[in-house]
């Protein structure tokens, strides 16, 4: 009877033995984990490539978790070199360079690719390259091409839809460009793999394209676009903008390297909601620590019902399996 109690109470627990997600204290790992040194290498480092925004984002984190440097100074550089000047400059040509090449890396970089992408110029520009590519037997960025071809069906969908579709269609285009700017770890790149195939079909698009001419090159893409298999893709595409929407342009590129699998984008999404502009140096100084929280037991009544069970089954059990004792004479 004891036994069968405890083989019973052995499965109790093994049905309310739950782990659950603990997010990192990112608050306490700044105050009390980061090393004032590694702050002054990244906020050095920033001002040396002349990420000024960053540099600048990286100062309030120091001074807002009492991390001792010379702050004042370290603004009078960035004021000096960061003129209104240089940065217009910077913008008009970056702008122009995203918008023609789809790759960028300042925020006026990416705001001329996404801008492309929106007047579908910049989709079909990656879809023809990436179908020049396969023509010309070179090696062929399949995601690109993927996120590309779902790009043409979300253009015309956003115009449709008066706009609705818009966040999913920014999304898309932010995930190609981190595609395009190999900022993508391996892992996210399949899972999105995975979930574009579903949207927009490479195969049968190039099995179409095969005698067409380049002029219809955007009709072959909308006939190979799966509208009822986009809500997943429209889920992370959603995500992906909303760390845009919460950081910037050009850090939304940036933290998607951080991103291992659909949770971390997730997490990512969370953090920056918490920490907005100051979202890539919180990554830059902790790391994916910042992201990675730690499985704990998830303690219920239940579990530890079960346990209690489960040990006075066994000590009654231990008890009777010696029998009664003979007398002794």
């Amino acid at each position: 009877m004891w036994l069968g109690g405890f083989i019973i109470g052995l499965l109790s627990i093994a049905d309310y033995w739950e782990y659950e997600f603990k997010a990192p204290d990112v608050d306490a790992m700044l105050t009390n984990r980061l090393n004032t040194e590694t702050l002054k290498t990244s906020l050095e480092a920033a001002i040396a490539s002349e990420d000024y925004d960053e540099a600048r984002s990286l100062i309030e984190i120091g001074q807002n978790y009492n991390h001792a440097l010379n702050y004042p100074a370290y603004q009078q550089v960035i004021n000096q070199r960061d003129t209104a000047s240089s940065r217009l400059t910077k913008q008009v040509s970056g702008f122009a360079g995203g918008f023609l090449s789809g790759k960028a890396e300042t925020a006026a970089g990416v705001a001329g690719a996404l801008t492309s992408d929106f007047t579908v110029v910049g989709d079909l520009r990656d879809l023809n390259e990436q179908y020049s590519r396969y023509q010309q037997g070179l090696p062929v960025n399949e995601l690109v091409a993927t996120l590309a071809g779902v790009g043409v069906g979300l253009t015309a969908a956003t115009v449709g839809t008066l706009g609705v579709a818009a966040p999913v269609k920014v999304g898309t285009s932010t995930l190609k460009l981190a595609t395009r700017m190999n900022r993508l770890t391996r892992s996210f790149r399949n899972e999105l793999m995975t979930v574009g195939s579903r949207v927009f079909n490479w195969k049968d698009f190039l099995k179409q394209a095969k005698n067409a001419d380049l002029s219809s090159i955007s009709r072959i893409a909308k006939q190979s676009y799966n509208p009822a298999a986009a809500r997943q893709i429209g889920v992370i595409a959603e995500q992906a903008n909303g760390i845009r929407k919460n950081t910037s342009m050009a850090d939304s590129i940036q933290l998607l390297k951080y991103v291992e699998n659909t949770r971390d984008l997730n997490r990512v999404h969370r953090l920056s909601q918490r920490y907005g502009i100051h979202t890539r140096g919180v990554l830059r100084l902790l790391g994916k620590t910042a992201v990675r929280g730690v499985k704990a037991l998830r303690i219920t009544l239940e579990l530890l019902i079960s346990i209690l069970a489960t040990f006075f089954s066994a000590m009654f059990f231990v008890g009777t399996i010696g029998g009664s004792k003979k007398p002794t004479t």
